[in-house]
């Protein structure tokens, strides 16, 4: 994976077609892997020969990323509903995507009140970590989530067992929201539901905030918050 980014990337800072001898040698990459790597790139459309010889990159590339562009859009769209919604819960708001076997986040608003807990935009975690994650993993099978569940690093393990994350799908799949109360930071507690965006994309609306934010009594009122906006947003 590595060096097929590294090939695309090499490929789209060259105003020119460039040899596959030419990759091999600038990349380090041994010549037999580079013409596997390049046939596969090729098979994508991912890469394109031209007449006068050597490699460019191809249309292939560029559905990705106006695919990505338009989920980029979606998410843009919230930013004003999700301020507003920092602001009626006096927490951090965060919308997170599935990127793989991670979870994204994709965009967050703050509070008017000081130290709110952040999550930068572009933080990424694994699947098994948290209440957000567990919104995405509720929108796949059960056979997909065990998949994922296997690949998660020794740390997730670390405060909490299979059965938590499994536990917080559930409430997730039965209930519309689940939650993260101090399992894996003590100190950070979270709340989150699902947001469809499109037929293809649902991500997750996450209220973060401290353990007091979280009293028992306060949390059927983040519930409303959460579950009225991601209503009011679906599908936009």
């Amino acid at each position: 994976m590595h060096k097929a980014i590294s090939v695309l990337q090499y490929l789209a800072d060259c105003e020119r077609a460039v040899s596959v001898k030419e990759l091999a040698y600038s990349l380090n990459i041994p010549s037999a892997s580079c013409y596997r790597l390049v046939r596969t790139l090729l098979e994508h459309n991912w890469v394109r020969e031209v007449p006068e010889g050597g490699l460019r990159i191809a249309f292939g590339v560029a559905h990705v990323a106006r695919s990505y562009s338009e989920v980029e859009a979606l998410v843009s769209e919230l930013e004003v509903p999700i301020r507003r919604l920092a602001n009626d819960l006096g927490m951090s708001v965060k919308v997170s995507l599935r990127e793989g076997h991670y979870a994204t986040t994709a965009l967050r608003a703050e509070p008017a009140r000081p130290n709110a807990i952040t999550s930068p935009i572009g933080y990424r975690f694994h699947l098994t970590i948290g209440s957000a994650a567990a919104v995405l993993l509720a929108q796949l099978s059960d056979e997909e989530v065990e998949l994922i569940l296997q690949t998660a690093p020794d740390e997730a393990w670390k405060r909490q067992a299979r059965e938590d994350v499994w536990s917080r799908i559930r409430d997730c799949r039965v209930n519309g929201v689940c939650c993260d109360l101090g399992l894996q930071h003590p100190s950070i507690f979270a709340m989150s539901v699902p947001l469809k965006l499109s037929d293809l994309l649902t991500v997750a609306l996450t209220a973060v905030g401290w353990k007091e934010d979280f009293e028992s009594h306060k949390r059927e009122v983040i519930t409303k918050h959460l579950t009225s906006v991601a209503l009011s947003l679906g599908d936009l």
